[in-house]
């Protein structure tokens, strides 16, 4: 669960950093574009992450705050590992700081 608290806190920091690439985006999106990356449907994502169809729609739509179970049962449903992405994301902002 640390892993899934540190995804979420790394995510949020790249969020709200005014020079992060991606700071207009929000969860929903990043979890759509790994989807769509991975080929799968929403009905299909749900199933893998034992979800309803109706909460992905609601995540990538942006209506819904995503908790950290669920977060982690999406993604380990497309196959992202999480101590990667966290790993990525913390050295992104230190990168850009530095150059």
């Amino acid at each position: 669960m640390n892993d899934m608290k540190k995804l979420c806190n790394s995510i949020n920091s790249c969020l709200i950093s005014s020079d992060s690439p991606i700071d207009e985006w929000q969860m929903g999106e990043i979890i759509q574009m790994f989807r769509v990356k991975s080929h799968l449907t929403q009905g299909e994502l749900a199933r893998r992450a034992n979800v309803s169809s109706q909460t992905i729609k609601r995540i990538e739509g942006g209506n819904v705050r995503v908790s950290d179970i669920t977060c982690r049962g999406i993604f380990e449903a497309l196959g992202v590992n999480i101590s990667l992405l966290t790993e990525l994301l913390d050295e992104e902002p230190e990168r850009r700081m530095r150059e």
